[in-house]
C-alpha cells in the first residue's frame, strides 16, 4: 500500500468535513410492520403496529366488532417507529367472547394505505375463571370450578335444541355456538355488563353466537328449559338474518318459548287468564319490544308462544320455514307471516283474539291539544285570558295608571325634601340660641 501524500490526505479531510456537514437522509413512512393486540377483560384492549420507515402524516385505527356492522375509527399519534391505541374497557363495556377485527390506515403525502387485518378475541379472563371447554355437536360449552357435569348437560340440551330448531326453520346453523356457565352471580352479571335486568338468569347474544348461563338462576328444570330457549334464538337469528330489520319480537320470543316443550300449553293458560280480564296486547304493540313489568312481559311471551302454536297447528310446521325464508329475503313482518300461512297478518291477529273471545285491541287515539293561552312578547292579552285579567269598568288600565304613579312619586319626593330643609332650619335656630 502506497504512502498517504499530503495532497491525498487533504482531499480526504475535505471530503470528511463535507460529509459531516451534509444532513442525513430523512426516513419516511414505508409501510406497516408487525401488528399485535392484547386485552385484559373489563380493563383494556391494546392494539399496536410497527412503523419501520417512520410515521405517516396521519394514522388511524379501524375496529369492527363481531355484533356490529359499523366501523369504529380513531386517529392515533405514533411514538417513534411504533403506534398503540388503548380501548378503555372499564368504561366502554364489551361483551366477552366478542371477536374484534382491526386494521391500521395511513395517509401520507396524499396516498392512503391500509394494513392487513388482525383479530382479537376479547375473552373473560378475570382471575379465578379457569375455563375448561368441551364440544358437543353444534355447541361448545365452557365452565370453571366444579360445574363440569351440569355444563356438559347444557351442551347436550343445546345441541338437541339447535337440531330441532334447524328442522323447524329449514336453515342450517351458521357456525358453532358458545355456552359459558357461570357459578357466581357477580361473575355472571360482570359478563353481561351495565343495564342487565336483575332478574336475568340467562342471556343470548345471537350476533356473537354466545349464551351466558347462571347456575343460581333457578332449579335445574328451569335451567334445562332455559338453555333450549336461548339456543333457539341463535338458530332463529341464523334463519332470518337480513340487512333490513329484525323480525317481530313476539315471533322470536314466542318461538323460543314454544321450543322449550314443543307446545304452548302453559302460555295458553296465561293468555286465557288475562283475556278473562280483557287485557291482551295488540301484536303491533309487542313487535319492537316487550314491557318491563312482570305481568306485561309474561303476557307478551305467552301471546307470542300461543300465536306460534296456532300457526303450526293450522298451517303446518313448514309455515315456520317459509316465514323465516321470507325474512331472509327482506320481507316485512306482515309479508313474512302471509308468505308462511297464505293469510294476511290482520286475519291471523283477528283469529287469535276471536279464539279467546275478546275484541282486538284498538290504538289509543291521542287527545287534541288545546289552543295555547301563553302570552307572547309584544302581544296584548286576550280579555279574560289566564294570567292577564281584563280591567274592570272605571278602573285605570295598567298603561293609563303609569303616569299617575310617576307624579305621585315626584310629589312624595318633594314633600320629603321640604321636610328635611325645614328640620335643618329649626336645628340651626336652636344652635344660635344656645350659643354664648
Amino acid at each position: 500500500m502506497g504512502r498517504l501524500t499530503p495532497r491525498l490526505a487533504f482531499a480526504l479531510l475535505v471530503a470528511s468535513l463535507l460529509a459531516a456537514a451534509l444532513p442525513f437522509p430523512v426516513l419516511g413512512f414505508s409501510g406497516f410492520g408487525a401488528l399485535s393486540a392484547d386485552a385484559t377483560y373489563d380493563q383494556s384492549m391494546t392494539f399496536t403496529v410497527e412503523l419501520p420507515g417512520g410515521a405517516p402524516d396521519r394514522l388511524e385505527i379501524l375496529l369492527q366488532f363481531a355484533d356490529d356492522d359499523a366501523t369504529f375509527v380513531a386517529e392515533v399519534q405514533p411514538q417513534g417507529n411504533r403506534a398503540s391505541y388503548v380501548w378503555d374497557a372499564a368504561s366502554e363495556h364489551v361483551t366477552p367472547n366478542t371477536r374484534i377485527t382491526y386494521a391500521w390506515r395511513a395517509t401520507d403525502g396524499g396516498t392512503m394505505t391500509t394494513s392487513r387485518q388482525g383479530t382479537l378475541l376479547y375473552d373473560d379472563d378475570r382471575p379465578g375463571l379457569d375455563w375448561s371447554s368441551a364440544r358437543l355437536g353444534n355447541a361448545t360449552v365452557h365452565w370453571y370450578g366444579g360445574s363440569e357435569t351440569i355444563a356438559r348437560r347444557f351442551g347436550e340440551l343445546a345441541a338437541d335444541g339447535a337440531t330441532r330448531a334447524v328442522d323447524l326453520l329449514g336453515h342450517d346453523v351458521a357456525g358453532p355456538i358458545d355456552i359459558f356457565v357461570y357459578d357466581s352471580r357477580d361473575d355472571f352479571f360482570g359478563a353481561l355488563g351495565p343495564g342487565a335486568r336483575e332478574w336475568t338468569g340467562a342471556a343470548t347474544f345471537p350476533g356473537l353466537r354466545t349464551i351466558f348461563m347462571w347456575l343460581g338462576a333457578g332449579p335445574q328444570s328451569y335451567l334445562e328449559t332455559a338453555i333450549v330457549h336461548e339456543v333457539t334464538h341463535v338458530v332463529f337469528n341464523d334463519a332470518t338474518q337480513n340487512p333490513y330489520h329484525e323480525p317481530a319480537k313476539w315471533l322470536n320470543e314466542g318461538l323460543a318459548v314454544w321450543s322449550e316443550q314443543q307446545n304452548a300449553n302453559d302460555a295458553r293458560s296465561t293468555v286465557e287468564f288475562e283475556a278473562s280480564g280483557g287485557g291482551l296486547f295488540s301484536f303491533d304493540a309487542i313487535s319492537l319490544g316487550f314491557p318491563i313489568s312482570d305481568r306485561g312481559s309474561r303476557l307478551a311471551y305467552a301471546q307470542g308462544a300461543t300465536m306460534v302454536d296456532m300457526i303450526i297447528a293450522e298451517h303446518g310446521r313448514d309455515a315456520m320455514a317459509a316465514i323465516a325464508d321470507a325474512y331472509r329475503r327482506g320481507a316485512s313482518d306482515a309479508e313474512a307471516l302471509q308468505a308462511g300461512t297464505g293469510a294476511p297478518a290482520a286475519d291471523l291477529y283477528a283469529a287469535f283474539f276471536d279464539g279467546f273471545g275478546v275484541a282486538e285491541p284498538e290504538p289509543v287515539q291521542p287527545a287534541a291539544i288545546p289552543p295555547s293561552d301563553v302570552r307572547k312578547p309584544g302581544e296584548a292579552a286576550a280579555p279574560g285570558a289566564s294570567g292577564a285579567p281584563a280591567p274592570s269598568a272605571g278602573a285605570p288600565s295598567p298603561a293609563s295608571s303609569e303616569p299617575l304613579i310617576s307624579w305621585l312619586a315626584v310629589g312624595a319626593a318633594l314633600l320629603l325634601l321640604v321636610g328635611v330643609v325645614f328640620a335643618l332650619a329649626r336645628s340651626g335656630r336652636r344652635g344660635e340660641r344656645s350659643g354664648p
